[in-house]
């Protein structure tokens, strides 16, 4: 059984149940990483003579008694639509091979476990996850694995039957917990109230990133100018290795270079009034900290995923959400090229206080404004 199962800072909400958890876990907790393009969650598992460096140690398979390994000819296993991360099993055991952004890779067995959540009597019967003996990449030790949110049958919110979820990522630094919840139904959107404290983006799929939710995206603006790039940057045409994602579990928002080197651009412009700092660690703009500074006003422009208003609504980042503090006296804007990869991804930093809600009935993404 997974006991004491922290979800990186997370309030976790079922239909008719709730879990709570800590800041930072406690004792034995398994810290897990919130991952909404993952297909899959994972934890790093004992025996694991190649799991990357963690804080804690792997989840001790031994100490549970629900714990039991799927085989390969297991209905699980034998998922068409998992076959990207099955692959074609060989061996006794079902194996795993995900794949996430900036290369890194987890490899595992495939094993079903009651899933509990911290300081809760909720279980979990039979939850279907991996457990990962290897990897590739970067990963973050503090984390022992990951809480699978992408599409497909074997996500969380997959395997609890949920019509919706939401997420609200909390500023850098914040002592209050995000919120995670599920839903039977959708919650309702008061209409009148969209375009004011939020905006409604319509969501669709990709067959070459299949356990996305892509974004149906317009543009990036900057001053009020929506910048010069091409609609096949975003995901339109016949171009289906771009498109628009939201990922948590990136920090920074990525551009392709098609549209780095045009941000770039209207940035140097527009930015003579700041006092330029030497770049950090792949942050290209970077200036002085003063809380005089007057930074280009950017804001993301999407479709609009309701019926009545305008073609697309727009999504305008504050101070907090558009800079990241690089170093002591030291701000960059948290933007950096995406060099090896056609996507855009929206990272944390631009969330940051805004409640992200996933119709997953009407495929539509719900961003409510200063709501965490």
């Amino acid at each position: 059984m997974l006991k004491n199962t922290v979800m990186a800072s997370t309030e976790v909400h079922y239909p008719h149940m709730e879990a709570t958890t800590d800041i930072y876990p406690v004792n034995d907790a398994y810290a897990i990483f919130l991952l909404i393009g993952s297909p899959i969650s994972w934890s790093q598992c004992d025996p694991c003579t190649n799991c990357y460096p963690m804080q804690r140690s792997p989840f001790n398979t031994q100490a549970s008694s629900t714990f039991k390994k799927l085989g390969c000819y297991s209905d699980t296993c034998l998922i068409p639509k998992m076959r990207e991360v099955f692959g074609h099993c060989t061996e006794i055991t079902c194996r795993y091979n995900v794949k996430y952004h900036r290369e890194s890779r987890s490899f595992g067995v495939m094993v079903t476990d009651t899933l509990n959540f911290e300081y809760s009597n909720i279980e979990v019967k039979d939850f279907i996850m991996g457990c990962g003996d290897s990897y590739e990449g970067p990963f973050w030790t503090q984390f022992s694995g990951v809480f699978g949110l992408g599409r497909g049958p074997l996500s969380v919110q997959s395997q609890l039957h949920a019509s919706a979820f939401s997420f609200c990522p909390v500023g850098h630094g914040s002592e209050k917990p995000s919120s995670l919840e599920f839903y039977d139904t959708p919650p309702a959107v008061d209409q009148h109230g969209v375009g004011n404290s939020s905006i409604m983006v319509p969501l669709r799929e990709n067959s070459a990133y299949p356990y996305y939710y892509f974004m149906q995206f317009v543009g990036i603006g900057i001053n009020g100018f929506m910048l010069d790039i091409p609609s096949r940057v975003w995901g339109y045409g016949l171009n289906y290795d771009g498109g628009v994602i939201i990922d948590i579990g990136t920090t920074l928002t990525y551009l392709p270079s098609d549209a780095y080197s045009v941000f770039r651009s209207e940035i140097r412009r527009t930015d003579h009034n700041l006092t330029k700092k030497p770049a950090y660690e792949g942050l290209e703009f970077c200036y002085k900290d003063d809380p005089s500074n007057v930074y280009p006003s950017i804001e993301f422009y999407f479709e609009n995923g309701n019926i009545a208003g305008e073609n697309f609504v727009s999504y305008n980042l504050n101070n907090n959400q558009l800079l990241i503090r690089a170093e002591e006296g030291t701000v960059c804007l948290s933007f950096a090229e995406g060099k090896s990869s056609a996507l855009t991804v929206i990272g944390s930093n631009q969330l940051q206080g805004t409640l992200l809600t996933y119709n997953l009935v009407d495929e539509i993404l719900v961003l409510t404004f200063n709501k965490c």
